[in-house]
């Protein structure tokens, strides 16, 4: 394995610049839980992940632990990373920021810690992990750089199969899943109009992203980055295909998108309220369609679409944590973080079918009660044949990425430019950041 390149604060920061790293900004908050212990942990999450219930059982199982948490600011933690001063513990996304934050030797690599564990154990860990592991030149590959705590393979949706019925189309099958084509045509047959306005849109909210692109142009056998990573090419036939497609949907009004946004930011509240007739959700929507609610009778999870002949199935997300190479007590960060992603906690979540436990023997605990559990479980098996690391480039956050894939969509819509002249801009745009990228990690 390659050493990351040595680290410095105007690497960080030139290298978050130019990753273009998104202000997802909640709040600037602190808390702290258990306060005078002898020895507390910072950990930077989302607001209230971590429930007073399992402080709770936090503190009896780690007396003498306390927990500083800070609620999630990319902002704020670029600035802490720069600072030389970053959280003990961070939530991140695996699939796209894993390779990010490894390659520039920020977070600490966890394999001595999995060897130990009697809770996280390497023969016991999914193989969404792999998302998390970097060996210097590719991601899925070496040591792991951080834990995911649940997940799910994103690019799944769900339909409702009463609106497929009335539209005359079949259900997909687990086996045959739709083609991108298809899956427009599908949209098309489900949208509904009166007065000029859309009354039932067809298709799930599509917006043009590089985990969606570089998993169409992966299911067609070609990739949107070089060998290492350090170029992009969105001008290849399969890329131009997958924004012909994002296009294509859009230019229809058939779903929601950077063009025509959902006013609930989200697809669940229309699929629930039956006037969204699929929901591109993965299998973590189990959680959320529950026997009281209408549209649960006809709610069915779907396989993820293919543009190509190769099923591609990846997740987008694999959230987890990830150690601070810089922390000073990585072994109470490490108990955190084993004890939230295999421990009672993640027992819990495992129950509600809110995604998928990051080892393999709480899987049983996943909900196969009613039809819907039942049905939503037998994909999601089936489904994870087609699990693959789709590679993220280390040299660039995804977020990057995706403003400059926004940055000219609206334009190619409406015929301004062709998705040819989309697919350059973005291209260019694109590499530049990367060429900064990789300079300030020494590539």
């Amino acid at each position: 394995m390659r050493p990351p390149a040595p680290f410095s604060r105007r690497a960080f920061l030139g290298g978050a610049l130019a990753a273009g790293l998104s202000a997802l900004t909640l709040t600037g908050c602190s808390t702290n839980a258990f306060s005078g212990k002898s020895r507390t942990i910072t950990v930077m999450t989302v607001a209230n992940e971590v429930t007073d219930e399992l402080l709770a059982s936090w503190e009896a199982a780690y007396p003498d632990i306390g927990l500083s948490f800070i609620t999630f600011d990319q902002i704020r933690l670029n600035s802490m990373i720069a600072a030389g001063n970053p959280p003990d513990v961070v939530r991140a996304t695996g699939a796209s920021q894993s390779a990010y934050y490894a390659a520039r030797g920020i977070s600490h690599p966890l394999d001595d810690y999995l060897r130990a564990s009697s809770v996280l154990r390497l023969d016991d860990l999914a193989a969404v992990n792999d998302v998390w592991r970097w060996d210097g030149t590719t991601q899925g590959a070496g040591a792991y750089y951080g834990i995911t705590k649940d997940w799910s393979q994103d690019l799944m949706y769900w339909v409702n199969t009463r609106m497929l019925e009335e539209a005359g189309l079949p259900l997909p099958t687990d086996d045959a899943p739709l083609s991108h084509a298809d899956l427009l045509e599908y949209g098309k047959e489900m949208t509904f109009r009166s007065g000029g306005k859309v009354t039932q849109y067809g298709l799930f909210q599509t917006t043009p992203r590089i985990a969606g692109i570089s998993t169409m142009v992966a299911s067609a056998g070609g990739s949107v980055y070089n060998d290492d990573l350090t170029e992009i090419d969105l001008t290849s036939p399969e890329a131009r295909q997958a924004l012909q497609w994002y296009v294509d949907v859009a230019a229809a009004r058939i779903g929601y998108t950077l063009v025509d946004v959902s006013p609930e930011g989200w697809d669940w509240p229309g699929f629930s309220a039956q006037r969204l007739a699929m929901d591109g959700a993965g299998y973590w929507m189990t959680g959320q369609i529950t026997p009281d609610q209408e549209v649960e009778p006809y709610a069915r999870l779907c396989a993820a679409p293919m543009m190509g002949r190769t099923r591609v199935s990846p997740t987008t997300a694999a959230t987890g944590f990830w150690i601070s190479a810089k922390s000073s007590m990585k072994d109470e960060a490490f108990a955190f973080v084993e004890w939230f992603c295999g421990g009672e906690p993640a027992a819990q979540r495992a129950t509600t079918g809110w995604g998928i436990p990051t080892v393999d023997s709480l899987v049983e605990r996943l909900p196969q009660e009613t039809e819907l559990q039942k049905a939503a479980y037998a994909t999601q098996v089936n489904e994870q044949k087609y699990l693959s690391v789709v590679p993220a480039s280390p040299f660039i956050d995804a977020t990057a990425i995706d403003a400059s894939l926004a940055d000219a969509f609206a334009r190619a819509v409406r015929g301004d430019i062709s998705v040819g002249q989309w697919a350059d801009s973005a291209t260019d745009s694109v590499n530049a950041l990367l060429r900064t990228g990789a300079s300030l990690v020494g590539k």
